[in-house]
């Protein structure tokens, strides 16, 4: 005995008394809008399934309670800017030529996600960086570890000297303004180009500086002075010198004359007492590491 499926009823216009019944009428159209749903519904689920893109902006923080909701640790990381690196699969044909193609293109493509991964990678790297050295100074953490100044600290305890340390610090706004537009790496000098801009037009300049000049390829600090004067974002040129900053850059230079000067001295003195020539030396070494970190702002 066969178990078909009974079609659905249709309603009947026109089947009540006195030549018909509006209310069957509606009954109809309402019919017909539903297996039109009906049809659509079908035809969206044999569609084949979209391939995730990954995209650039960090993943949305969820409560506990929604984490067992959660996708697949791959599409996770895919949201997060990573591309999940292909399977393994074995090709259906048993020609050589066209097994040899299919395991062709999965090296391509494992070859192409593991370069993508690791530009994100390292731009996620300069801004982890960045987000701790920068705590870590405000905080004037080196105190606690005997260390005299926050460079002391980077560069024995991370292997980060201080220019270093303080440029990551320098861009970091630039590249947290970045991330989400982008899974480059972000490397520390091309980015000073924009700290200027963020500091005097805001984020979204920033963006706009960075998707102009990725417009021409590579982006290289030339890139991005050109697509933030093409936009109106560089700062404005420096103006010819005065006869007032004349006389500025002269007393300038003389004081870098006196600076020489005094070194020249403590040289003379080391021929007659080199303890005290050493000694003065010492202190002028240590008075002048003083004052570049006074000038560097890390005085601790």
């Amino acid at each position: 005995m066969s178990s078909k499926k009974a079609p659905p009823v249709i309603p009947v216009v026109g089947g009540g008394q006195n030549g018909g019944d509006p209310s069957r009428e509606q009954q109809l159209r309402e019919w017909e809008e539903g297996q039109r749903k009906l049809r659509d519904q079908q035809a969206a689920s044999a569609a084949p399934a979209a391939v995730l893109v990954p995209a650039p902006a960090a993943p949305p923080v969820t409560t506990a309670s929604e984490s067992a909701l959660q996708p697949a640790d791959s599409a996770r990381v895919a949201v997060a800017g990573y591309l999940p690196m292909p399977e393994f699969t074995q090709p259906d044909s048993s020609d050589p030529k066209e097994r040899l193609e299919f395991y062709t293109r999965g090296i391509l493509a494992v070859q192409y996600a593991a370069r993508a991964n690791h530009e994100r990678a390292e731009q996620q790297r300069l801004i982890g960086l960045g987000l701790r050295l920068q705590a870590v100074k405000e905080e004037q953490l080196h105190k606690a570890s005997g260390f005299d100044t926050f460079g002391d600290l980077t560069e024995a305890r991370f292997g980060i000297k201080k220019h270093q340390a303080n440029n990551i610090i320098r861009v970091l706004g630039v590249a947290q303004a970045l991330e989400d537009i982008t899974v480059q790496e972000l490397k520390e000098r091309p980015l000073r180009v924009l700290v200027p801009i963020l500091d005097t037009h805001g984020t979204q300049a920033v963006r706009e500086t960075w998707l102009e000049a990725s417009r021409h390829g590579n982006v290289t600090d030339t890139a991005l002075k050109e697509a933030a004067n093409f936009l109106g974002y560089a700062p404005p040129a420096e103006q010819p010198q005065t006869d007032e900053g004349k006389e500025a850059a002269r007393k300038e230079s003389d004081r870098v004359s006196e600076s020489l000067r005094a070194v020249e001295r403590i040289r003379s003195l080391a021929a007659k007492d080199p303890v005290r020539a050493r000694r003065e030396a010492e202190q002028l070494e240590s008075a002048v590491r003083e004052l570049l970190e006074e000038l560097s702002g890390n005085l601790g």
